[in-house]
């Protein structure tokens, strides 16, 4: 068996990722959230001169332990175009994928931007904080998500 070729388990990976939440506030009164080191990432390469902020370091190293993972877990990394079940449902063209994930992605960055944070962020901080935005914005996503996954189903049989 493979080092990281399992998941790692809820009762592991969530008390780890409650206590990386309650030491970030404890220590630099920051909260955790993915959005923040995009947006610290921008800036830090329009204006290099300032240094990286912890949170270019945070998302520095969520990319790095993907890398890392998929390193250990498979011996090999053999990148492709598959999409898996997106393949099967809007084609395998390039320029389909692309439009479809650009349009996805800017979607995304909007409702972030727009939501004052992102779906980790509002919903690992923001609800454990109890700001009222922050429990808006989590049953928000949820709902949507829970009813889109439904919508989906019932258009593709699954």
């Amino acid at each position: 068996m493979e080092l990281f070729s399992l998941r790692c388990p809820w009762y592991v990976a969530g008390p780890l990722i409650g206590l990386i939440v309650v030491g970030l506030m404890w220590t630099i009164n920051k909260p955790l959230g993915a959005l923040g080191g995009y947006v610290d990432t921008y800036n830090w390469l329009r204006k290099p001169s300032a240094g990286p902020s912890w949170r270019v370091l945070f998302l520095i190293g969520i990319i790095l332990g993907g890398l890392l993972s998929i390193l250990l877990g498979s011996g090999s990394f053999q990148p492709n175009l598959a999409y898996g079940s997106f393949d099967t449902t809007l084609g395998t063209t390039l320029a389909a994928k692309a439009i479809v994930l650009f349009a996805a992605g800017s979607f995304i960055g909007y409702g972030a931007c727009w939501g004052g944070g992102c779906t980790s962020g509002h919903g690992m901080c923001g609800t454990a904080l109890g700001s009222p935005a922050s429990l808006v914005a989590t049953m928000t996503f949820m709902g949507s998500a829970i009813v889109t996954a439904h919508v989906l189903a019932i258009f593709t049989g699954g």
